[in-house]
Formats: C-alpha cells, sequence, structure tokens
C-alpha cells in the first residue's frame, strides 16, 4: 500500500481521489489514503509547500461549470506558467470533458465531431495518452505497477435484419448476378433474410472461442434527428434472443434514437439486461451519463468517434465515468468503442483487405493495459454486398485465438472497473 494524503473538502479533493483509484484499477496497486500527513508517500493540499501540483482554477472551472480549458501543444492541462498538473489532465482527458459545453462542436446527428477533437487537431486519435501520463506518474514516484496482457470485448449492433432483399440484391443486379438475386428471393420466401444471421454469428464465435454482444433495438421507423432504427419488431426476435442467451453469449439494449426511456424501452422488450450501446453512436457524455446513471443500465459501450478508430477519451480501459456536477463518481461503467466496420467501411474508406491488419497491428502497438471493443455488424456477415468483411473479422478472431488474447464478458468489465469509493 502507497499512504497518500488529499486534503479533504477541497474542490479538487474527490477528482483527485478519482484518478488515484483509476490509477490504482490500471496497475493494481493501492492508495491508502491517510488523515495525517506524516509518514505519506504524496500529498495533495494547495496551502503546502510540498503538495503535488494542483491546477486550482481548473477545478473552480469546472466547479463553476465553466469548461474553457483546453488540451494545448503540450497535450496537457497546465497553468500560464507551463506547469503541468498531471492529474487534472487524466481527469480531463478520460472524462470527455473537452466535449462538455460545446454545441457548436456537433454534427447533424448531434454527436461530438472528431474534426472538433483534440485528437484531430494534434493527429493524436491513436495515442494512448492517459496510459502514459499514468506511466508517467508511476514513474516520476518510483512506483511499481503491474502490466497486463491487453484484451478484446466483442459486440454486434443489431440494426437491421430484413435489408439484404434490397440492399444485397441492388448489389446483385448491378454485378449481374442473377444466381444472388433467385436466392434472396427464395429467402424472403422461406421466412430466412440474408441478415437474420444470428446464428451464423454465433457459429463463427464458437469456432474461435469466443463468446460476444448483441446489441438490440427496441423501436422502428425514423427516430430523432432523422435516423433510421431498426427495420423489425424486438418481440418477434425472442428466439434469436433466447438463442443468444443458450449459446453463453450476451444481449444488451441498443438504444434507439427516441425520447422513450430506458425504463420504457426495457420493458417494450423481451430484453432481461443492464448492458447498453446507444443507436448510430448518437450520444453525448454531458448529457447521457447522467441519463444512464438514473436508469438499470449498469454497463455502456458508447463511447466511440464513428468517423475514426482509436481513442475518443485518450484512455484504452473501461472506467467508471465522473459526475462534475456532482462531485463524485457515477454508478455505471463506461467501455470505450476503439474499432467498428462501418468506420473503415463509410468514413476511412479502407481497402477491405487491410482492415483486419490495422487492427491486429493497432493491438499491437497497444498490448499492455487496453480492453480494445470491436464492433462488427450482422449486415458485414454476408456473401454479397459487405464481401471480404466477414473474413477481415475472421482475421481478427484467428489473431486473438491464436495468440490467446482473453475476451471480456460484460460482467467481468463492469466488476473489474467498479471503484470502491
Amino acid at each position: 500500500m502507497i499512504p497518500v494524503y488529499v486534503k479533504t473538502g477541497e474542490i479538487y479533493s474527490n477528482a483527485i481521489k478519482y484518478v488515484l483509484k483509476l490509477i490504482e484499477k490500471n496497475q493494481s496497486i493501492t492508495f491508502e489514503f491517510q488523515t495525517q500527513k506524516s509518514g505519506t508517500k504524496l500529498i495533495w493540499d494547495h496551502l503546502d509547500s510540498e503538495s503535488h501540483y494542483i491546477h486550482i482554477d481548473f477545478y473552480n472551472s469546472i466547479r463553476n461549470k465553466d469548461f474553457k480549458f483546453k488540451i494545448n501543444d503540450t497535450i496537457s492541462i497546465a497553468d500560464e506558467k507551463g506547469i503541468i498538473d498531471l492529474i487534472a489532465s487524466i481527469f480531463y482527458k478520460v472524462n470527455c470533458l473537452q466535449e462538455f459545453g460545446n454545441p457548436a462542436e456537433l454534427d447533424e446527428y448531434e454527436r461530438f465531431k472528431y474534426l472538433s477533437s483534440y485528437q484531430f487537431k494534434f493527429n493524436l486519435i491513436e495515442e494512448n495518452l492517459v496510459q502514459n501520463e499514468i506511466n508517467q506518474f508511476l514513474k516520476q514516484h518510483s512506483f511499481e505497477g503491474e502490466n497486463r496482457q491487453s484484451r478484446f470485448f466483442i459486440s454486434h449492433d443489431i440494426d437491421t435484419i430484413y435489408g439484404s432483399f434490397l440492399q444485397d440484391g441492388l448489389w446483385a443486379v448491378k454485378n449481374r448476378k442473377v444466381g444472388v438475386v433467385l436466392k434472396l428471393i427464395l429467402n424472403e420466401v422461406s421466412g430466412k433474410p440474408h441478415w437474420r444471421n444470428i446464428d451464423k454469428i454465433l457459429k463463427i464465435s464458437n469456432e474461435y472461442d469466443v463468446y460476444t454482444t448483441f446489441f438490440w433495438l427496441v423501436n422502428q421507423g425514423v427516430g430523432l434527428a432523422n435516423i433510421k432504427n431498426s427495420d423489425y419488431k424486438i418481440d418477434k426476435q425472442k428466439e434469436l434472443i433466447d438463442l443468444v442467451e443458450k449459446s453463453g453469449s450476451f444481449n444488451g439494449i441498443h438504444k434507439s434514437c427516441s425520447s422513450d426511456s430506458f425504463e420504457t424501452e426495457l420493458k417494450k422488450s423481451t430484453l432481461k439486461t443492464t448492458f447498453n450501446r446507444y443507436h448510430f453512436l448518437k450520444f453525448l457524455p454531458e448529457i447521457d451519463w447522467e441519463i444512464l446513471s438514473e436508469s438499470p443500465i449498469q454497463l455502456d459501450c458508447s463511447l466511440g468517434f464513428a468517423e475514426h478508430y482509436g481513442f475518443r477519451n485518450s484512455y484504452g480501459k473501461a472506467f467508471q465515468p465522473y459526475d462534475v456536477f456532482n462531485d463524485q463518481p457515477y454508478n455505471f461503467i463506461e467501455a470505450p468503442l476503439h474499432f467498428m466496420d462501418t468506420t473503415f467501411h463509410q468514413y476511412l474508406k479502407t481497402p477491405k483487405s487491410k482492415i483486419g491488419d490495422i487492427v491486429i497491428d493497432f493491438y499491437e502497438k497497444n498490448n499492455q493495459n487496453c480492453d480494445f471493443s470491436l464492433l462488427w455488424h450482422n449486415t458485414y456477415f454476408t456473401d454479397y454486398k459487405y464481401n471480404s468483411y466477414l473474413s477481415e473479422y475472421k482475421k481478427i478472431l484467428g489473431y486473438i485465438y491464436e495468440n490467446k488474447i482473453e475476451v471480456l464478458s460484460p460482467n467481468q468489465i463492469i466488476e473489474e472497473n467498479k471503484l470502491q469509493w
């Protein structure tokens, strides 16, 4: 145990304690919080000359709900003299404070734009900055942590089940694949649409000895921000939902673009889950973390940029977000999203044959202390319009299997990242 002193009752007290507990989770070390300074390794008290540096103006601005502080070219929170507050920098990045109070930085779907981020400005989306700062903190104080092999969390958003007939059909007509058109017609007539393929996904998961999580939409039709929700009725999918449960994999809710509450959507469905991902990644930490905290959800998996793979909050692990408005941690876990098939396909226009290698190379550059979230929609498990994306998915799963990389369950993520507060 490492004895530390954090002065209580100050505007910075709980935030500093929170970051130290985050470091505990990251490095499997323990800080013992003392009520007296004598015998402690580290002190946080802005009136003490031996204190770790505290950027008082930063904490004051948060208390006043004024999120004026920005990452500068030092990629940190620093004062006018350039003195860096390492703890404040970690706190700022992990909790996405760059996104707070910036309505002008949203896209047409009311999402925070990658182009508005410091990650884009300084070309840092692939940098695990928080891990670097944690390592720097340990080195500064000669603390020995414990690094562990990076892991994966694998999931599938089920947005559409019946879209294959039109989308694959159009592809087949354009490419003069008469046999494919006939097969798609047969699938529709027999009630087995090509994208109703949960059994196929589960079979592949079984082949590579992994379990995955399926996120289901409850509402249909066009929703908020003119975003299309599901094309299926959730109450008609009980057979598939049960199949997932029986296989040892997991179901979650894919919160629709709707004014419905989580409770309402869960009540409409047959889902018995506390896991969520917001549909279309239509999600703002400043607003939706509060909503999540008042819901039954224990794990959210929405924190990623649609436009680019990498670290939206400059951190590679799941974490318990901090409620800056009430000065305490929220009551749920956030598992950031790092890789998504549509990011490579629709936004980056990545050649299909390179996607698997990009994910694998990214993992190898960050092979310690990361829990990588990989999303592959059911529509990309296809033989037609999205052909070859399946082979890239299998390439990634093959790498995971051959290298004996651990694949996480939602419950494991929750239990490992709960803070003792």
